[in-house]
């Protein structure tokens, strides 16, 4: 029974339909704990909204009714209801409603890059994932290789044709290519779980397949720096969150000058009154009518003065914060341009190093072959082409992320 149990696992292994990008970040966006919590803090600033345009204005009811007496003979009745609309106008309401919704538009703005910083996360981890199983597929070829070359090692050491040190040779090779293999297995087991862990999926890392179709143009779009520094200021979550903190910053010392403004106050209500005797119908009576208020009201106090000295501190603070983020994120752009040349120079030239790693190998194995190279030659150029392999496939998948880096940098939608 446990034989079928893992017969069918493995089939499902197998049969499992690679994930794309694509589907790493839609799952990602649907399961992602941080993103669905940013939600629920967007939901909360649009009820604070609403909760902020409800102060203009309010609906007012009472009602009332009483039996009074304390025996038969002088027993009433008391009713009473009213009600009506009541508003409120203020500098001090107008600027907390748009203080209140710049705090939306910031949470807005929060959650976008919260959903940018997942959906990175993932791509980098995606990334991370194809280069492992890459290098997976790298030492696994090594591995083999030397398997077969210790095989053949070993004929020529039993005709007498090398060393019992180049045999050495050939055996420390393959059993560290051995243990690479194993480090490289398990290394991608750690980047598949870690890619599961982003996109919260219920799978197990080796039922994970994915899918990618390799470019050589990954760098061939142009950039202009000034036109990117432009774009991250004007489109970075961060710089807009800040951006309306500076005009939240400026919208509370007016409230505070408000505290000294007259607030404006109106009502209208309909109040009905009835009284009805028991015992006696010509004391009762009735009462109703409509009414209307009107006030206005300033609210003094030297206490406020502080409150404006302080809030003239917090808005020159904010401004220099604000001229601070600018810089760093124009230096940022400007980094990433230069490390994003230098993956793709590094990518130029690890190609041009594996084709003359290449050769330099094919060149050792004939040396080797006919007895004009020692082992540890060949074994040093055998190595020095698996590097330049790795490095180049390293290279390309860097490239990638970079790219990717700096698209996040500028604040684009991945």
């Amino acid at each position: 029974m446990k034989k079928i149990i893992l017969v069918l696992i493995a089939a499902g292994i197998l049969t499992a339909k690679p994930m794309t990008l694509d589907d790493c970040i839609s799952l990602a966006e649907k399961n992602n704990f941080d993103i669905k919590i940013s939600e629920k803090d967007v939901r909360s600033s649009e009820l604070s909204l609403k909760g902020a345009g409800n102060r203009f204005w309010d609906i007012t009811g009472a009602g009332s009714y009483s039996l009074n007496g304390d025996d038969d003979d002088n027993m009433n009745t008391n009713l009473s209801a009213s009600a009506g609309v009541s508003a409120t106008v203020s500098p001090y309401l107008f600027h907390n409603y748009r203080y209140t919704k710049l705090s939306g538009v910031s949470t807005s703005e929060n959650h976008y890059d919260v959903e940018n910083s997942v959906r990175y996360k993932v791509i980098n981890s995606f990334f991370q994932t194809l280069l492992a199983d890459e290098n997976l597929k790298l030492q696994k070829e090594i591995s083999e290789y030397s398997i077969k070359k210790f095989e053949e090692a070993q004929l020529k050491f039993n005709m007498g044709n090398i060393s019992r040190s180049d045999l050495l040779s050939f055996e420390v090779s393959k059993s560290s290519d051995q243990i690479d293999l194993k480090a490289a297995e398990s290394n991608l087991k750690k980047n598949k779980q870690n890619l599961i862990f982003y996109m919260n999926a219920d799978l197990v890392p080796d039922s994970l397949q994915l899918s990618f179709t390799l470019k050589g143009d990954a760098a061939d779009e142009e950039f202009i720096e000034s036109s990117l520094i432009n774009e991250a200021v004007e489109n970075r979550p961060d710089m807009k969150i800040m951006k309306n903190t500076l005009e939240q910053r400026a919208l509370s010392l007016k409230m505070q000058y408000d505290n000294y403004l007259p607030s404006l106050t109106g009502s209208v209500s309909y109040d009905y009154t009835k009284y009805d005797d028991l015992n006696d119908e010509m004391f009762s009576y009735s009462d109703d009518g409509i009414k209307a208020r009107l006030g206005l009201s300033i609210n003094l106090t030297y206490s406020g003065l502080n409150g404006i000295d302080r809030e003239k501190v917090e808005v020159t603070k904010s401004r220099l914060q604000f001229e601070s983020k600018t810089e760093a994120v124009k230096n940022e752009i400007r980094l990433k341009l230069i490390e994003l040349e230098n993956q793709k120079n590094n990518l130029d030239l690890a190609k041009k190093h594996v084709e003359l790693a290449q050769e330099n190998l094919d060149l050792a194995d004939k040396l080797f072959f006919i007895g004009n190279k020692s082992a540890t030659d060949y074994l040093q150029a055998r190595n020095d082409y698996i590097q330049a392999r790795y490095r180049e496939i390293s290279y390309q998948y860097n490239l990638i992320i970079v790219k990717y880096d700096l698209y996040n940098s500028l604040g684009r939608k991945l």
